[in-house]
């Protein structure tokens, strides 16, 4: 079609009686518009063509000619396409109701996706808050091994990992400071020997004829009585280095009145002691090495207790006002396959800077020693049912938008309407296998669609981008 041919057909025709108005939609009035403004434009691009190639004047001319008529169509389409002005006329166009936000099913519509509806019910069991966490050693019996004075490490008893029971030899310690510690307590007693034994013979002379004076009496008693101090001051000087009972005894063996007898090896090795595990249990730090010198600050090892431990779960802070002390908690051992019944002992009053969670203990037993310090546990607290929250199937809830819901059905209107869900968005307290206990948002005796709520779901979308032109929010 050449340009002539448009311009006859987007041309003016004979003129035609005028009919009475009607109302324009305003779809249509847009669309009008629309036209319009393609046409105008249509003319003005002709228009500039004609004045910008180079062309003979007889074709400017006739290009021109054509242009002009695009624009007389444009202002005659423009003038027949205006909108009524009539209020009367506008008034006849009803506006299309507002969607209530319900999802209607119909009977068979409900026979057809497996519809089924449920009565909410309020929680009556409590719930289980699942945590994580590990095992450790109790540092309140945890005991640590120390010479107590500078000593020389002859030979080591007991290997890291290793069981001991109480009494158990653990190394062999050489020191002079232990040998002086030794004499001291030897000196002493001899010394209170010796006053023990003058102040009996002065009495005796005091009382039968006088013999003695009784400020030398005196005298004599005060001696006896601070060579006595000074010798349980020895022994118990001994039991703060820890020389056992059983090894100070046999140090005064031969100090009476008896004579000194050379095979007693117990005067001649006051410098070596072995020092024992005072308690049962297992090694679970050694930092010492035959041959070294150690003093008092250093830990030889640390020996933990068997019969117990600590079980360590963290919390986040949107759980904690769920959890109190003497709770009861149950701890399992995904790969020992056992479950051991506890109470919750501690709530820790901060919050740890690299988990953001709050840390809880509670103590469990070992039987048999099989359990291990920082040992993976998962750990369950019983909840008790709050009131307010109700329980409903697993299947009632659905996700949208990130936010869970349930569809409530509402009363019925009539045997021959449709049902009406409403979409209700819900707070979830836990999910579980088959059910979902729900915080808010749900009352008892209310009833929710479970089977086929996903479909309602489905429904509810199309409707409201039908109805409103937007997407589910």
């Amino acid at each position: 079609m050449n340009l002539l041919e448009t311009k006859e057909a987007v041309g003016p025709g004979p003129a035609k009686e005028p009919r009475s108005p009607s109302p324009t939609p305003r779809l249509g009035w847009r669309l009008v518009k629309l036209v319009v403004l393609l046409l105008v434009a249509s003319g003005v691009g002709l228009y500039v063509y004609a004045h910008g190639v180079k062309q003979s004047q007889n074709e400017a001319t006739h290009a021109l000619d054509v242009a002009k008529g695009y624009l007389q169509a444009a202002s005659r389409a423009i003038t027949s396409a205006k909108p009524p002005e009539s209020s009367a006329d506008a008034s006849e166009i009803k506006p299309h109701a507002p969607w209530k936000g319900f999802v209607e099913v119909r009977e068979d519509e409900a026979k057809a996706i497996g519809l089924q509806v449920v009565t909410v019910a309020a929680q009556s069991e409590p719930i289980r808050l699942e945590l994580t966490g590990t095992t450790d050693y109790d540092p309140n019996t945890l005991t640590q091994i120390r010479p107590r004075f500078d000593t020389l490490v002859e030979h080591v008893h007991a290997e890291l990992g290793q069981t001991v029971k109480a009494k158990d030899p653990l190394v062999d310690l050489f020191s002079t400071d232990l040998a002086k510690a030794k004499n001291d307590f030897q000196t002493s007693y001899v010394q209170w020997r010796h006053d023990q034994r003058l102040l009996e013979l002065r009495k005796s002379l005091f009382e039968q004829n006088g013999a003695v004076s009784r400020q030398l009496y005196i005298d004599s008693q005060n001696d006896e009585a601070k060579s006595r101090l000074a010798f349980e001051t020895g022994r118990e000087n001994l039991r703060v280095l820890g020389v056992p009972i059983e090894q100070i005894d046999p140090l005064l063996k031969y100090l009476g009145d008896e004579p000194l007898k050379r095979e007693n090896k117990d005067l001649e090795n006051k410098a070596r002691m072995t020092r024992v595990s005072p308690v049962d249990g297992i090694v679970i730090k050694r930092d010492v090495v035959p041959g070294n010198l150690y003093d008092n600050n250093d830990v030889l090892m640390v020996i933990a207790p068997l019969e117990h431990l600590f079980v360590w779960v963290n919390v986040y802070e949107k759980d904690l006002a769920k959890v109190f002390v003497g709770q009861h908690m149950e701890v399992t051992f995904p790969f020992l396959s056992q479950a051991i019944e506890t109470e919750l002992q501690y709530i820790s009053p901060a919050v740890s800077k690299e988990t953001r969670a709050i840390r809880i203990r509670a103590t469990i037993p070992n039987v048999g020693g099989r359990l291990k310090a920082d040992m993976r546990v998962r750990a369950a607290l019983e909840i008790p049912p709050i009131k307010g929250q109700t329980v409903i199937p697993r299947l009632s809830m659905v996700v949208m938008g990130g936010s869970e819901y349930a569809f409530v059905r509402r009363p019925v209107r009539g045997a021959a309407a449709p049902e009406e869900f409403e979409r209700r968005k819900v707070v979830v307290a836990q999910e579980r296998a088959d059910q979902v206990v729900v915080a808010s948002g749900l009352a008892p005796g209310e009833q929710v669609a479970s089977s086929g709520s996903l479909i309602l779901s489905q429904l509810y979308e199309d409707q409201q981008i039908v109805e409103t032109g937007m997407p589910v929010k």
